[in-house]
């Protein structure tokens, strides 16, 4: 599909999905390339969104959001962290300045791992967000990402769930202990996904 297409028929595509996120409980709607795409939402997700957020507002206070859209002239369409430390104005209307992001946080679930680990990070990268986080239920790992350059972040680095995590947000460094950290359901664990699903050069 174009990025024609898509900018064109984006606005229905967004009233679409937000009219299937308020008709269908539990399902997490997004708009992905001009895919509408609809996932159940584990538990794991809600509960890890839950303690992340609690773990940095009691560092940063209110500069912590959730799932709020964000625009900005390099993108073609919002994007909706699942977590953010911002430090904008929330007098501003919607959607928000991603310049004003100072962390990016994403969940990963089965069916959104290229947007997770490719996509958006290669988004939030060329707007020079300072740092993105992605946590895995389902893998039990954490990447963080830094480093913000025209093709993403220029550093990545990974590890398995149990360390307490440094993250350099630029104007200000956050602390994130991963040990502890919700996971996914014993059969639905696994070592790594498929490495096609987290290769930029294979994801557009």
């Amino acid at each position: 599909m174009s990025e024609q297409h898509i900018a064109r028929n984006l606005p229905h595509l967004i009233d679409l999905a937000r009219r299937a996120d308020e008709q269908f409980e539990g399902v997490d709607v997004s708009v992905v390339d001009g895919v509408v795409m609809m996932s159940p939402v584990a538990p794991a997700h809600y509960r890890t969104q839950h303690e992340i957020t609690r773990q940095l507002s009691d560092q940063v206070g209110d500069m912590v959001l959730g799932e709020i859209e964000f625009t900005h002239p390099a993108w073609s369409r919002t994007r909706s962290p699942d977590v953010v430390v911002w430090h904008g104005d929330d007098q501003d209307e919607s959607p928000y300045d991603a310049e004003e992001i100072a962390l990016a946080v994403e969940i990963v679930s089965p069916s959104s791992v290229e947007n997770d680990y490719v996509i958006k990070p290669r988004a939030y990268g060329l707007v020079g967000i300072p740092a993105a986080l992605v946590l895995d239920p389902y893998t039990r790992a954490w990447t963080i990402m830094t480093g913000p350059s025209s093709h993403g972040y220029a550093e990545r680095h990974t590890g398995p769930y149990g360390k307490l995590l440094d993250i350099d947000c630029g104007q200000l460094t956050v602390h994130v202990n991963t040990e502890g950290l919700p996971v996914a359901k014993q059969w639905q664990l696994r070592d790594a996904w498929p490495a096609h699903r987290l290769d930029p050069s294979t994801v557009e």
